[in-house]
């Protein structure tokens, strides 16, 4: 009986204990989990000797990014780090070591898709590879259907060592790989794949463990970066090779129910005794977004009386002590009084300093660069010898200060790391010193905007560890912000000081960086929109500063950028602005006004990437503003909040700002913008929505330019002044709009007028002043220029003072009772001012003559104001172009359907020219005014004669004559034309391409590719394959060819389009391919032409070229163009697609400049992959290639 009392006492305080850890808070002091201070994953957790050993990624660091290191303990609960030599590669990933059986150690780690080896007669190295030049040992692929990543190895009771690796094993015919490696440790004796119907959900992280005769095969499934991460397992009874079972229980470890212990996954086990101990990292509390702040725990495994994994219970409480301890002395500092400079929030209290948990953190307030102190109250004087600090990072080194006080007010130094530039976990300064207090001051971080973040600080009175374990000294790479540059207002930028129509070669910076911002090309334009002056930007153009990106905008480093823009139409990706080179993990910053839906706000590359979560409307001006503190991101649309995201940036410096465009010149704005400002410090959500609330105030409330209106009659004229509004054609007579003596104008024959429809927002009591560009045809005139409708009040009339046949510029004042007229600068008249702007506003009435200009200002124009309008007037009207016009390229048919022609793009001439291509048989097919001074005319018909003019205007609306029109033949005795209907039927893989009009077939040799013809359409299917430079190559079914041709085909249909489902990355279309000689695979040379449906991408172009990769796309998912073009000219290929098959348009990204491929042979056809396992088809039809004779 007695012992049955005791089984039930005991088993209850067990209960009480179990219920105990579970409850556990995450900030409880003392916590054993984390076991490490730092952000770490992927750990494998080794026992050599009586040391354990976790070799473990590198995290926190924006993609796993290094340096190698090692942590050990002789205990399991105070560990220390270790730099390793070996790799120093950009990557590294999931590293594992085991002693081999010839007494070496080995250590293996990935890269993406790849693993490699090293040998070391330490665990802690130094590492020699196992293989020359930096070769992986396993290459992606290595095993069919096994993707290479998180190389772990076994070793079995015979001596045998085995390795499992895999990722992304969910996909269909996937799993994970296993092989007996041979004694040198890098071959295989034999291989195998565990599929993924076996081990269930399977995605990463194999690991093998024995006990008592069973091979415990575990893994980790769902997504690493979100809840879903977690471990199940599978069994053998047999081997290591299986064959397996799936485990009961599992998952037997997953995210608890409160979520601080988020994601926890890949796991390793080490055995201590008869005891198992899972080790596996988890999510940072509170979570960093895109989960990559991750930290190592372990718990206890239990198995039943089966031998299966019962459900693990992960604990914050950890499992403590599992050797002697290595500390004996009382930790002084731990839950002690202790005060900070600051703190950033309640998640980040002083107080977890010293509570010695790893999953706690006091972080200040900001990540400024002004020191940052955490004092610390013993509590009475004390022996202090040893000061034990876990800085945020192990791997960044911290620059330091350390003092002891008596009563806190007289400071002795006992460390002075001020200087230091070595990094480590824990830091370790020794000294000997009575003090009540000790003081830590923070003054610099090797890593730019880094938080002055300390995990743990311990206080010793002896000396409990013999010396820190620190790396060598560091060069300052990340070239710290210096102490004296520049802060606060860094770029200030606004267009209120140009005048319309200029083109602006250079912004002047008003920040304290100063310099100017310069024209890369043709220079953006001054225009009104909405009253508001602007820099037009039209898609080919940025400016670039003259100053050198500061420091102080690297790395984390806080900022906050303001802009206001204004745009026609919402794109996919208008960036604003870019200070950062490179395209990867976190490193860019390029802040724009698009609807993509992760990047359209910031681009920063990876998670994250900052979206919109409402798009701000097209057709208005809109201020943006980003902040970023160092670990919140925040955008502002007009002084509301628009998204939150908490982030950690690494940005690296480009050497200057770009405005309008990406720093690569990849993507560019099209759009006004009228201010920028750079600042490097997060400005309050109180200062920007005090900016909202008090916007600056427009002064032109009308603004009329006859250059922005098409030719031909004219009901209806748009005002661009912020009073809104349009001036309508008033009982039905109008004007019309024409070239009048070297200006786009709009005309009026005497009896037609236009009315302002929204005059009262003009109407004043007060001050104005009207300016108008003025071609009078006679000198006898009786109607009106501007008048008020509701009243015989003529603002200017019409009359003798103009001479009749010339430009003239006139401008009306109105100062208090005083009213002034003016034409071209002189002062003609000066009365009484006797009536009041009331009413609607009359353009035109009665008046033969035409306006190409007006501006209502809402002040009277003082003399100096009056003399320079007038100036730049004058200036700025002359011919656009200097000289007679005439074609650089000749109209020139290049398809039955299709002329192609080029106008001089007149570089010298630093005016914004647009270019209007003109059809003399039928106007209405003419360009119309474009940037681009190549054109090619669609839809014409076969065997006509044409004939094309052009003409050019720049921004101030300066018109010349048109050229002289050349005649060009469409008629099909030009051309030669190959094409293909796929009318017969053949199986391109099983017949090749004789007897068609293919030359060849790059991918048939593959048994997942298929080529085949029927029912008048070419089918392409493959599964696994790849045209991005890694094989094996999906179908490609092409022809070789020479010289200038056009190439087109119709995408008749592709997987997934009637459900509108995608089928992994299927990517099909039309590819110029550079012809290559044997033994060259894997380096490709091309130009693709294609569908892409994923990521809503839509009609893409791939431009591959010596490894560089570049694509841009319409971002129009399923809704794709069908037809494909791809146009040669010399070096030049012009990538179109078209809803018709008739009228073409240039993909974003197109015309590509390829010198390379000119001349050379080349291959020109159809392709397809998926750049994945999913199998996926398209069906092409009518295919045409067509070439000059």
């Amino acid at each position: 009986m007695r012992k049955f009392q005791l089984i039930v006492f005991f088993s209850l305080c067990l209960a009480v204990l179990n219920s105990s850890a579970q409850q556990q808070s995450a900030t409880e002091p003392g916590n054993g989990n984390p076991i490490i201070p730092g952000y770490f994953a992927d750990p494998t957790v080794r026992k050599f000797g009586d040391t354990y050993y976790i070799y473990a990624t590198t995290d926190g660091n924006g993609g796993g990014h290094g340096p190698s290191q090692v942590w050990t303990s002789k205990d399991f609960v105070n560990w220390t780090m270790h730099d390793m030599n070996w790799p120093t590669s950009n990557y590294y990933w999931a590293p594992d070591v085991i002693n081999g059986n010839d007494g070496k150690y080995y250590m293996y780690y990935c890269q993406p898709v790849d693993i490699y080896g090293a040998s070391s007669a330490s665990p802690t190295g130094p590492w020699t590879p196992l293989l020359p030049d930096g070769k992986s040992m396993i290459p992606n692929y290595f095993i069919p259907g096994v993707i290479t990543l998180d190389g772990q190895t076994f070793k079995d009771d015979d001596g045998k060592i085995y390795m499992f690796w895999g990722t992304w094993g969910i996909y269909p015919d996937h799993g994970c790989g296993v092989g007996l490696l041979n004694p040198d440790m890098h071959t295989f004796a034999k291989t195998a794949k565990i599929p993924n119907t076996i081990a269930k959900d399977f995605f990463e992280a194999p690991f093998m463990f024995k006990r008592k005769g069973i091979y415990y095969f575990t893994y980790s499934s769902g997504l690493c970066e979100d809840s879903t991460y977690r471990v199940q397992y599978a069994i053998s009874k047999t081997g290591p090779m299986g064959p397996f079972e799936f485990g009961k229980n599992s998952p037997v470890l997953s995210t608890n129910a409160d979520g601080t212990i988020h994601g926890p996954g890949h796991e390793s086990v080490v055995q201590v005794g008869d005891d198992f101990y899972m080790v596996y990292h988890r999510h940072n509390n509170p979570h960093s977004n895109g989960g990559y702040h991750r930290q190592v725990c372990a718990d206890k495994i239990v198995f039943d009386a089966e031998g299966n994994i019962e459900k693990i219970v992960p604990t914050h409480l950890g499992v403590g002590l599992l050797g002697k301890s290595t500390i004996n002395a009382p930790n002084e500092a731990y839950q002690k009084k202790v005060t900070a400079s600051s703190f950033y929030n309640e998640n980040y209290k002083p107080l977890f300093a010293v509570d010695n948990n790893n999953g706690t953190l006091w972080k200040p307030a900001d990540n400024s660069r002004q020191p940052a102190w955490l004092t610390i109250d013993l509590g009475s004087v004390k022996t202090v010898q040893q000061v034990l600090t876990q800085f945020e990072y192990a791997t960044w080194y911290y620059q330091y200060l350390v003092e002891s006080s008596v009563d806190g007010k007289t400071w002795k130094l006992f460390a002075d790391r001020r200087e230091n530039k070595q990094h480590g976990s824990p830091m370790v300064d020794l000294g000997n010193a009575q003090a009540r207090f000790i003081r830590l001051t923070i003054t610099g971080t090797e890593y730019p905007g880094l938080y002055k973040a300390i995990w743990n600080v311990k206080i010793y009175g002896e000396r409990v560890v013999t010396g820190d374990v620190t790396s060598a000294d560091k060069k300052e790479i990340s070239k710290a912000v210096a102490p004296k540059e520049r802060e606060g207002l860094l770029v200030n930028l606004n267009a209120d000081n140009f005048q319309a129509g200029e083109a602006v070669s250079q912004w002047a910076n008003k920040g304290v960086l100063g310099g100017n911002f310069t024209a890369t090309g043709k220079p953006p334009v001054i225009d009104i929109i909405a009253g508001k002056k602007a820099l037009v930007f039209n898609g080919t153009q940025s400016l670039e500063s003259t100053v050198t990106v500061p420091r102080s905008l690297a790395g984390n480093n806080s900022y906050t950028v303001s802009y206001e823009v204004y745009t026609d139409q919402i794109e996919d990706e208008n960036p604003v602005l870019s200070w950062t080179n490179g395209e990867s993990d976190h490193r860019t910053a390029t802040f724009g006004y698009g609807s993509n839906k992760t990047a359209g706000a910031v681009q920063h590359f990876g998670v994250s990437d900052f979206q919109y979560k409402s798009m701000p409307a097209a057709g208005k001006w809109h201020q943006v503003v980003v902040t970023f503190d160092g670990s919140f991101e925040k955008l502002f649309v007009d002084g509301e909040l628009n998204n939150t995201e908490n982030k950690m940036l690494f940005l690296q410096l480009a050497d200057k700002f770009i405005i309008g465009a990406k720093t690569n010149r990849s993507a560019y704005f099209s759009g006004g913008i009228s201010s920028v400002k750079i600042y490097n410090r997060p400005l309050a959500d109180s200062v920007i929505k005090r900016w909202a609330l008090h916007p600056a105030k427009s002064d032109i409330a009308v603004y009329l330019d006859a250059c922005k209106l098409n030719y031909g009659p004219l009901q209806k004229w748009t005002n661009n002044g912020d009073a809104g509004g349009a001036f309508q054609a008033a009982g039905g007579q109008g004007a019309e709009v024409r070239d009048i003596k070297g200006k786009i104008a709009v005309s009026f024959n005497g009896k037609g007028r236009l009315v302002f429809n929204n005059g009262v927002a003009v109407n004043s009591k007060e001050s104005y002043s009207i300016a108008l560009s003025i071609y009078q045809k006679g000198s006898t005139q009786k109607g009106s220029i501007l008048k008020l409708q509701s009243s015989t009040e003529v603002l200017v009339p019409a009359g003798k003072y103009l001479n009749a046949g010339q430009w003239h510029y006139v401008i009306k004042t109105i100062s208090g009772n005083a009213a002034k007229l003016y034409v071209d600068g002189a002062l003609i008249s000066a009365k009484a001012n006797t009536g009041r702007l009331a009413g609607d506003l009359v353009l035109g009435d009665g008046f033969n003559g035409a306006v190409s200009n007006l501006v209502f200002f809402k002040h009277g124009l003082s003399p100096a104001e009056i003399k320079q309008l007038c100036l730049g007037w004058k200036q700025n009207y002359h011919a656009p172009v200097a000289g007679s016009l005439a074609f650089k390229t000749i109209p020139k048919a290049v398809t039955p359907g299709m002329v192609e022609m080029e106008a001089p793009e007149y570089a010298s001439v630093k005016s914004n020219l647009q270019y209007d291509f003109i059809n003399e048989a039928d106007s209405s097919k003419s360009s119309g005014w474009q940037a681009d001074p190549h054109y090619v005319s669609y839809g014409l018909a076969a065997g006509k004669n044409y004939s094309y003019s052009f003409k050019v205007k720049d921004n101030y609306g300066n018109v010349s004559p048109k050229t002289a029109a050349l005649p060009v033949s469409t008629t099909s005795t030009l051309f030669n034309v190959v094409a293909d209907g796929f009318a017969f039927n053949n199986d391109f893989v099983t017949n090749g391409t004789t007897g068609t009009m293919w030359d060849g077939l790059i991918g048939g040799d593959k048994p997942e590719n298929k080529v085949f013809t029927g029912d008048s359409v070419l089918t392409l299917e493959s599964k696994g394959s790849n045209w991005d430079g890694n094989l094996p190559y999906g179908p490609f079914l092409y022809r070789n060819v020479l010289g200038d041709f056009v190439a087109e085909v119709e995408v008749t249909e592709v997987s997934g389009l009637k459900e509108k489902k995608i089928a992994g990355n299927s990517d099909m279309g039309l590819m110029v391919h550079k012809a290559k000689q044997p033994g060259t695979e894997g380096s490709e040379n091309l130009i693709q032409n294609s569908i892409f449906p994923a990521w809503n991408c839509g009609n893409m172009l791939t431009n591959f070229k010596a490894g560089d990769r570049m694509q841009t796309n319409t971002q129009t998912g399923w809704n794709y163009n069908r037809y494909l073009q791809i146009q040669k000219s010399g070096d030049v290929f012009y990538i179109r697609s078209s809803s018709d098959g008739i009228h073409w348009t240039d993909l974003p990204g197109s015309p590509v400049l390829r010198p390379d491929l000119n001349g050379a042979d080349l291959q020109i056809g159809l392709y397809h992959s998926t750049y994945g396992p999913y199998r996926s088809y398209v069906k092409f039809s009518n295919f045409k290639l067509i070439s000059r004779k």
